[in-house]
């Protein structure tokens, strides 16, 4: 008996069952429903595809180029204002002077000059006029006394004492009358020389006196001395000239045994060689 209620009350449950098994997808809600469709992807792929294949379209159709906006605007009778900016235009005046400037550029010769140095020249006599007032020369140059009514002109810090080592020019001249332009060389020291000339290099060139008759003498101890004082003459033009107007100038003195005593001049004594032949022609002074 016992066993046969069991098997009703399974039959009872079993039948009730059966609708439910029965009832329609669709009757399920959303949230139950979404578990069964996730086993189909392909449907959500396509929809995904579809969509941004709507989104590359309105992009596309936004980079539409300008003529196609003119052509669809003139095609619907509305014309649409054009705010696009030419760029890299010039304005026809601001052109045209900027095409000149070019022309003008274009035109000029930018070939080289080619200088060619001059060589270096022997200096010769020149009639320069004198440029310095006789105040500013006489300034600058000794005035010494020799007698009554005469004076010797010469450089400052050189004396006519034979025990001393000089080289310059003067000249004496009694107001009305210019003596000759002297050239005056004083060598003193230990060792004989007895020399007769005396090449000057100026500049590169050789120019040579001749001392036609220089004097000797004994200094003090084993000192002796040796003098040239000779007046300029018309063949020593150049080399006074030189002598006045050089960068520098180095003087050997020609012992008669060949034996030279160098001596490089200074810009001082160039100098002072400019001055006495300055004053010597202002004053009315001729070589030669």
């Amino acid at each position: 008996m016992r066993r046969h209620i069991i098997y009703l009350l399974l039959a009872m449950f079993v039948g009730c069952s059966m609708p439910v098994l029965a009832q329609s997808e669709d009757d399920y809600d959303e949230s139950i429903r979404m578990p069964v469709r996730r086993l189909h992807p392909e449907r959500e792929r396509e929809k995904a595809r579809k969509k941004l294949q709507q989104e590359l379209d309105a992009k596309n159709k936004s980079q539409q180029p300008a003529d196609d906006w003119e052509d669809a605007s003139q095609s619907s009778g509305k014309k649409k204002k054009d705010n696009r900016r030419v760029v890299g235009t010039v304005p026809a005046a601001k052109s045209t002077a900027d095409k000149s400037v070019l022309n003008d550029l274009l035109n000029k010769d930018y070939s080289l000059v080619q200088y060619v140095p001059t060589a270096p020249t022997r200096m010769v006599w020149r009639d320069d006029p004198v440029i310095e007032s006789e105040n500013e020369l006489l300034m600058q140059l000794n005035k010494v006394p020799v007698q009554t009514g005469v004076v010797r002109y010469m450089p400052k810090g050189v004396s006519m004492s034979r025990t001393e080592n000089a080289f310059y020019a003067y000249f004496t001249t009694d107001g009305a009358r210019v003596e000759p332009l002297h050239l005056r060389v004083q060598y003193y020291a230990d060792d004989p020389l007895q020399f007769n000339d005396i090449v000057f290099t100026i500049d590169g060139f050789d120019y040579r006196f001749r001392a036609l008759s220089p004097q000797h003498g004994k200094g003090t101890g084993r000192m002796i001395w040796e003098l040239c004082d000779q007046e300029a003459s018309s063949a020593d033009k150049d080399l006074v000239y030189a002598l006045a107007h050089a960068h520098w100038v180095r003087m050997s003195l020609v012992g008669s045994d060949g034996t030279k005593h160098v001596k490089m001049l200074t810009e001082t004594q160039i100098r002072d060689f400019y001055l006495v032949l300055q004053l010597f022609r202002m004053l009315g002074g001729r070589i030669g």
